[in-house]
């Protein structure tokens, strides 16, 4: 993996963004937005004496946290979308830009616009609602690791998909994390599903990051199982996006798909 090359796809996607005010858009104002919004309904909710101080933070700090997940997640989406948009996938491949550097670039690009987004919206709970995420984020940290780990196997398998498939399926990139955001316990406790959901949200990483992050606002201190249960749900899920990935990448390139691209 060469450096410069990595250092390429970065420079090419600063500029695109900071030409592109649909990418301003995606990186600042829906994470402030939502803040606003689901903030003055806490607010609502506190002033009617319905919520306890700790549930208010509660909500704002998962706000927040999906926030990044779902940022990161259509970032990794969309930044291989702009190449078939732009008609540029076979000007990248035709280079000795491997896959892996490509990769590797768009990550690091995903990554600085989720901190920019991630900046504004706790700003925003801070100046708007006394809410500073601040203190808390040594507690938080683990848990957006998980977060964005498994944002990142979504990212991948999705990219993997538009590969085969094309903008036929583009729209994976900015709706497939609402599917699962009823099984990700962002807002409610997981023991308010149903039986069987709750079977399915122990499958979900992102259902153990945001009831670890429940514990720590509640004061019950850093809990290791829904940590690990995340992480090693994020191994399996990771190395599936892998393999998935790098199958129908090599089936699209023999099959002379990546030329075809539109």
């Amino acid at each position: 993996m060469k450096i410069y090359r990595v250092n390429a796809v970065i420079v090419r996607h600063m500029y695109e963004s900071r030409r592109n005010f649909d990418r301003v858009v995606d990186m600042i104002w829906w994470p402030v937005l939502d803040i606003i919004m689901w903030g003055f309904f806490t607010v609502y909710l506190a002033h009617s004496n319905r919520l306890q101080p700790t549930v208010v933070s509660s909500l704002l700090g998962a706000i927040i946290l999906w926030g990044t997940f779902y940022s990161f997640q259509r970032d990794m989406a969309v930044g291989f979308i702009d190449e078939l948009w732009c008609r540029n996938l076979i000007n990248l491949f035709s280079t000795p830009l491997t896959l892996a550097e490509y990769m590797a670039g768009l990550l690091t690009v995903c990554l600085l616009k989720v901190m920019v987004g991630l900046l504004a919206a706790s700003a925003i709970a801070w100046a708007a609602y006394s809410f500073d995420i601040v203190p808390w984020l040594p507690k938080f940290i683990p848990y957006m690791a998980n977060l964005l780990f498994f944002a990142l196997a979504l990212g991948i398998a999705i990219t993997g998909m538009i590969v085969r498939y094309t903008t036929k399926v583009q729209a994976l990139a900015w709706g497939f994390a609402g599917l699962l955001m009823p099984v990700s316990c962002v807002m409610y406790p997981m023991s308010s599903l149903p039986k069987w959901l709750q079977d399915i949200a122990w499958l979900m990483p992102t259902a153990h990051s945001f009831e670890g992050m429940r514990e720590v606002l509640a004061g019950k201190g850093f809990s290791p199982q829904h940590f690990w249960w995340g992480a090693g749900l994020n191994v399996v899920y990771f190395a599936m996006a892998i393999v998935f990935f790098l199958w129908i990448f090599e089936k699209a390139r023999s099959r002379g798909l990546l030329v075809k691209q539109e």
